[in-house]
């Protein structure tokens, strides 16, 4: 007995030092490294990439919108008030850009400081009282910690990979709104008095614009890829991270609860020094009692 409870105490202070071991690493080691890792920079880089394209791409549409909206008649005025409107969606992309930059910068911090360290420090509860909720509340806080430091790194570079051809098109749109409105304001300064504004646009855009009509129909074709580019925007920017958030935490959890069988015992066999069970016991009788017989 005293062998099978200094062994039993052997095995707990292991796993209370391996989880100790685990928090220091977490809190002094980790989250000192990990955010000057190339793979985080890269992240955080893509991140502001991507809030510069959304401010380059607001400038864009406010600045067409102003263009048109000084064209004579207020003909294409409900045309800039929707290029005008789009900033809404902007300052929304921003938001959550903004949100991702956090989690970058203090999210990776916060989750091998506190969180990972606070798991281990439950989980030596748990080794110690042997509570199932003690179990269960470790495990979930370590896939939180995990899950919220890598959901914005991993998702930026799966953007990079998926997306490319999104964001080119986004930038596309871009250059695109930008051109239409320097020609616009072009075409507004001066030039050849002796032609029409629709005169000058056609030969700044070399294309045939003889009317309202024309020209009309070449904005709402820039405000329909500008429409697509914020939907990209919205898709690769806030929706890929959520999603990557809870693929994350599904594949965490799947791992940190798989549970190994154990082998079945076969029927036949039974430990040294067990009992026999009640139908071994009622055959037994019944071949001794065959035997008493004459």
């Amino acid at each position: 007995m005293p062998l099978m409870l200094s062994a039993r105490h052997a095995s707990l202070a292991v796993k209370i030092l391996l989880l100790l071991l685990a928090a220091a690493l977490s809190f002094f080691v980790v989250s000192a490294k990990l955010p000057e890792s190339r793979f985080v920079k890269e992240s955080l880089a893509s991140v502001e990439d991507s809030s510069n394209t959304v401010m380059k791409f607001s400038a864009a549409t406010l600045s067409t919108s102003l263009a048109i909206s000084a064209l004579p008649d207020d003909f294409a005025t409900p045309l800039a008030d929707n290029l005008a409107d789009m900033n809404t969606y902007f300052v929304a992309i921003l938001v959550v850009l903004f949100l991702e930059k956090i989690l970058i910068r203090y999210g990776i911090k916060a989750a091998f400081m506190i969180l990972i360290p606070l798991a281990c420090s439950v989980g030596i509860l748990f080794v110690a009282t042997k509570r199932d909720i003690l179990k269960s509340l470790a495990i979930r806080l370590c896939i939180l910690g995990l899950a919220v430091a890598f959901v914005v790194p991993c998702s930026t570079h799966l953007t990079d990979i998926v997306a490319s051809d999104l964001t080119a098109y986004v930038n596309d749109t871009i250059e695109e709104t930008e051109d239409g409105s320097d020609k616009l304001n072009e075409a507004m300064d001066g030039g050849a008095e002796d032609k029409t504004i629709f005169e000058k646009l056609s030969d700044l855009f070399q294309t045939a614009i003889n009317g309202i009509a024309d020209l009309l129909l070449h904005f709402q074709n820039t405000i329909r890829r500008c429409m697509n580019s914020i939907a990209i925007l919205i898709l690769t920017n806030c929706l890929m991270p959520l999603l990557t958030f809870f693929i994350l935490k599904w594949m965490l959890g799947e791992l940190f609860q798989i549970a190994i069988p154990l082998p079945p015992i076969r029927p036949g066999k039974r430990r040294r020094g067990a009992e026999p069970d009640s139908q071994s016991k009622s055959d037994s009788e019944l071949v001794s009692m065959g035997e008493k017989r004459p």
